[in-house]
């Protein structure tokens, strides 16, 4: 390739980069819109901010000329008044502005992280499997405070900045054009300076915000694994695990500082470069009787105060960088699609039977089935239980009938109407599930089982909690049914937590119940009981079952033995016991294993 196509290509780079960096600062900045009365009276105080600079150094000119030469005695009254006036306005407006901006950022940061939650329990499962919860965290907690902090901060500083700039410009040419001409050599060296200090400094934030993400990871794997390290010795493992990203991102932080730190001293030695050449055309022009020392002044104080906003606009680079890798990864969280919903019917509650007709799913990046060509009929209040191997399909199946999955191919009907036609509410608002993996939120028993329910009376929790062998430990609690269950039911063991989900299954009421593996984490004499309660459960509904102890589903109207994604056997129990095919081998090795226990 020849030089000419790679400093195309080049340039190409650059400007879809700039391309980027606007639309990405342009989305974030929309979000102001709502709170445009906030920062219009944040920018009002950032002019009166611009204006006492360059009041400081028309002051300071004037209080040498009358002060020092012309001996003025008024001037030792309004000089030292006027320069406290002028500090108490400038200290004023510079709250204010901050103020303002503030109320608008927290008003905007609330916003957005509304929206990121809103998008999150809508994401399609497929999504929930590609983004880690540590890095969904870090986006909560660290990035959209760093976009929103650092963006926020960018515009405060580019508007008082660059007015500030304005105001002592204006100031510098009044006073002496030529002078302010000669300043402004040095300025293609300071714009080489920006462009170096941005660009090393993005590429360092976008590599600091990943691996923030993925530390964020590891410390919430590692707080709920901590059973697993203890009995596994996994400390070393783990420590160590930590120590690499935790160096990385010392190591981003440190470089990113290094490219940030050096573009402030390095415009600063540019701009007093500009200052020394600018008093040295002075003293010439002060020896040839053009320039009286007043002025001199004024221009010179005029000059240094535009060193801190240069220096500040300069600095912006670096800002711009981790603004830009925040706001990227916030937006990427924000585009991520819902969860399609095309189903325009409103289903009604399901009284009559589902019907499977040629269903089958693949997993996105899978090239076999995970459920191939799965047809059956289940009348209203029959129990089918999913019978297999680990692999074989059951939990896709479950996950099938509430829309978690979509079929890759083929329909679900209930009651005749097509799954891909009803709504997703009126779908779910149809389904029952118990899962072996129980999810309780950090609130009390009460609330839990009463998840998703609304005007749900105290009696009717009772009542739910009584059917899933609740009551004799609630009622063993000081606070009973107020009793909180902790982060994750930390407070509770596996078959009490097992049991508020079966309650809160119970007071659903639903006409379609989906039972994972849920009685896999009670002990045996739990098992019993809950094991009546599920019977009442199921008596008139719809009920899928996928149970690892065959001895649990002895009763079901239809088992359906699955291998590799089809259907290999369907029948009652002693029917398929009799057939001495798949189910047979199964029961027997499990029998077997039983026995020998």
């Amino acid at each position: 390739m020849s030089n000419n196509s790679f400093a195309g290509s080049a340039k190409q780079e650059r400007e879809s980069q700039r391309e980027d960096e606007s639309a990405v600062l342009t989305r974030l900045l929309k979000y102001l819109l709502p709170y445009k009365k906030s920062f219009f009276m944040a920018m009002l105080a950032m002019v009166v901010t611009a204006s006492t600079s360059s009041m400081i150094a028309v002051l300071v000119g004037k209080l040498t000329d009358q002060g020092f030469y012309e001996k003025d005695p008024a001037a030792m009254w309004w000089a030292p008044s006027a320069l406290l006036f002028i500090a108490l306005i400038h200290g004023l407006s510079t709250f204010t502005s901050s103020l303002f901006l503030q109320k608008a950022s927290q008003g905007v940061l609330y916003e957005l992280r509304t929206q990121m939650f809103s998008r999150m329990i809508r994401w399609p499962a497929n999504v929930y499997q590609e983004r880690t919860s540590g890095s969904v965290l870090s986006k909560f907690i660290n990035e959209a405070s760093t976009a929103l902090g650092t963006a926020t901060e960018m515009l405060a500083t580019m508007i008082r900045d660059s007015l500030q700039i304005l105001a002592l410009s204006f100031v510098l040419l009044y006073y002496n054009w030529q002078l302010s001409l000669v300043s402004v050599v040095v300025a293609p060296i300071l714009a080489v300076i920006i462009r170096w200090v941005s660009k090393k400094s993005r590429s360092y934030s976008r590599g600091f915000q990943t691996s923030l993400g993925e530390l964020t990871s590891v410390v919430q794997e590692a707080y709920d694994g901590q059973r697993i390290i203890k009995v596994y010795d996994g400390y070393d493992f783990e420590d160590q695990r930590f120590k690499s990203l935790n160096a990385k991102i010392k190591k981003l932080a440190i470089k990113r500082q290094v490219v940030t730190g050096a573009g402030t001293p390095m415009t600063h030695f540019v701009s007093m470069c500009a200052v020394g050449i600018v008093v040295v055309v002075a003293l010439m022009q002060a020896q040839a009787g053009l320039l009286t020392l007043g002025e001199f002044i004024t221009f010179l104080s005029a000059l240094l105060l535009l060193l801190t906003p240069i220096r500040h606009l300069a600095s912006l680079n670096g800002s711009t960088g981790r603004m830009q890798a925040a706001a990227e990864s916030l937006f990427s969280m924000l585009d991520e699609e819902p969860e399609k919903d095309p189903g325009t019917k409103e289903l009604g509650r399901v009284s009559k039977e589902i019907r499977f007709e040629h269903v089958s799913h693949t997993y996105e990046g899978s090239e076999e089935p995970s459920v191939r060509d799965f047809t059956l009929t289940v009348k209203a209040g029959e129990t089918v239980a999913l019978v297999g191997s680990s692999g074989a399909g059951k939990t896709t199946m479950i996950n099938l009938i509430p829309r978690f999955w979509v079929p890759t191919s083929g329909e679900i009907y209930f009651d005749g109407v097509a799954q891909s036609e009803v709504t997703l509410k009126s779908l779910r608002a149809q389904i029952a599930l118990v899962s072996q993996d129980v999810v309780l939120f950090d609130d009390t028993i009460a609330a839990n089982i009463a998840y998703g329910r609304e005007n749900v009376s105290r009696e009717e929790i009772e009542a739910a909690a009584e059917a899933a062998y609740l009551m004799p430990f609630i009622r063993s609690l000081p606070k009973g049914l107020d009793t909180p269950v902790g982060e994750a039911g930390s407070k509770l063991s596996g078959g009490q937590k097992q049991r508020i989900s079966i309650a809160r299954a119970l007071l659903k009421n639903a006409p379609i119940l989906l039972l994972d593996e849920a009685t896999s984490a009670l002990d045996t004499e739990s098992e019993k009981y809950i094991q009546k309660s599920l019977e009442e459960l199921m008596k008139g509904r719809t009920t899928f079952v996928v149970a690892h102890r065959l001895s649990t589903i002895e009763g079901a109207d239809k088992i359906v033995v699955m291998k590799d994604g089809r259907i290999q056997e369907i029948g009652r129990h002693d029917d398929l016991l009799a057939a001495n095919g798949l189910y047979a081998h199964l029961y027997t090795i499990q029998f077997s294993k039983h026995a020998n226990a």
